[in-house]
């Protein structure tokens, strides 16, 4: 009854995507990337027998955290082929050119035909499944096929349907992985509780890893040297409409000797040119010329493009990270790296890098403009603070790394003993 149930389920979400389609962008890309999928990936994808890794990724997010996973096994089996899939637009659209994989592609809808035809083209010899994203027919296809199947950095809490009075048969999902490789203790003792401990691993967060060879491989951008001109910074990145309420005072009254990259996180032009006409004269637009006297005297520079905010991180004091009046808090591991003071709004408890650095004094969570107004004001005057909170922030993310290590050890010793 429950795949009754759940093959309903898949099937009613394509069919609201395609009426959503109509009228939203994203839905939109959605059902037009999907279209044609299977004549596609057998135009594009020959797979070399026993030699094919396949990551599935959610979104750019889960990209970012199992790229340093793909880059350090395609160093390891170079004569391997990468398979990349994403579910959503924002992580394909963005990664769809991707240097590294031999194909890039959407994820089919999760059906048994979709599943069986997916895999009989692709033919993975490993499976890693990023985080999230818990596909039932190709979990079963792939352990019916002996495809050892991996979820790295899995981060597991009492409120996901697993762990429901409802949560028997989900459950059951979780026993097709070879291995659960989770990034923390709290993940593998609730699995325990309920009964699975087989293949369950405490490796680590990969997306440390990822920030860490990211900080010392930064691009530089002229615009953005050119903009500091001897000014600090504070980085807004990845702000929301909610963030930008609370953020336009403090932007408004910046003190003297500062200045202010806004970094939407989703790049609309009614936002950018809002942006714009507030600071009118005084503002900037990242990709329309200016002389360098221009970028120079600019107290505001709004960024319109995609792909820039890690190394935008390089060139600032303090960040504030969008998300946290929303669903959730974007990414503070970046900013942390290269040793800035990170504030955030109210909705991080999910976040585990989040609820360390606060613990260590690495980040400050702000939830009310009284408390928005009182720590940027601290934070601008107070270089000293600023240092010491930059400093743990970036000690915090040095002293993580090494998960992508662990799990390319793991699917390598699987790989060994398969071969013998």
């Amino acid at each position: 009854m429950w795949t009754l149930l759940y093959r309903l389920g898949i099937g009613s979400y394509g069919l609201l995507l395609r009426l959503f389609a109509l009228w939203h962008p994203k839905a939109r890309l959605w059902v037009q990337g999907r279209r044609g999928w299977y004549e596609r990936l057998r135009r594009s994808f020959t797979p070399v027998e026993g030699k094919v890794i396949w990551f599935h990724c959610a979104s750019l997010g889960e990209f970012e955290q199992g790229r340093p996973v793909m880059e350090r096994f395609k160093r390891e089996h170079p004569d391997w082929q990468l398979v990349v899939t994403f579910f959503s637009p924002s992580g394909y659209e963005v990664r769809k050119h991707y240097a590294q994989a031999d194909y890039v592609g959407y994820l089919p809808l999760d059906t048994p035909r979709n599943a069986r035809r997916f895999l009989e083209v692709v033919r993975p010899t490993v499976a890693v499944f990023v985080k999230y994203e818990f596909w039932y027919y190709f979990l079963r296809e792939l352990h019916r096929g002996g495809v050892p199947t991996y979820l790295v950095s899995g981060i597991f809490r009492p409120e996901q349907a697993f762990f429901k009075g409802y949560g028997k048969h989900y459950r059951r999902w979780l026993l097709l992985f070879e291995a659960l490789l989770v990034q923390d203790e709290r993940s593998r003792d609730l699995l325990a509780s309920h009964g699975i401990t087989q293949g369950v691993e405490v490796v680590g967060d990969t997306r440390f890893d990822r920030v860490e060879e990211g900080a010392g491989k930064t691009v530089a951008l002229e615009k953005l040297e050119g903009f500091a001109a001897g000014a600090k910074l504070l980085v807004a990145g990845s702000i929301w409409g909610a963030d930008a309420e609370h953020l336009t005072p403090i932007f408004d009254t910046l003190p003297e000797g500062w200045k202010c990259v806004i970094v939407p996180h989703e790049i609309h032009e009614s936002e950018i040119e809002a942006w714009l006409k507030r600071y009118e004269g005084n503002a900037v637009r990242y990709t329309a010329p200016y002389t360098p006297a221009e970028w120079t005297c600019a107290r505001y520079l709004v960024v319109d493009t995609v792909g820039l905010l890690f190394s935008i991180y390089h060139y600032g004091q303090l960040a504030y990270v969008g998300g946290g009046f929303g669903v959730g808090i974007h990414n503070t591991l970046e900013p942390a790296a290269f040793g800035l003071p990170v504030l955030f709004g109210p909705h991080y408890m999910a976040f585990r890098e989040a609820l360390d650095l606060l613990e260590l004094g690495g980040a400050q969570a702000l939830s009310t403009q009284e408390a928005f107004q009182k720590n940027f004001s601290q934070l601008f005057e107070d270089e000293e603070l600023r240092a010491q909170m930059g400093r743990i922030a970036r000690d915090y993310v040095f002293s993580n790394v090494g998960a992508s290590e662990r799990v390319c050890s793991r699917i390598n010793a699987r790989l060994c003993n398969t071969q013998r």
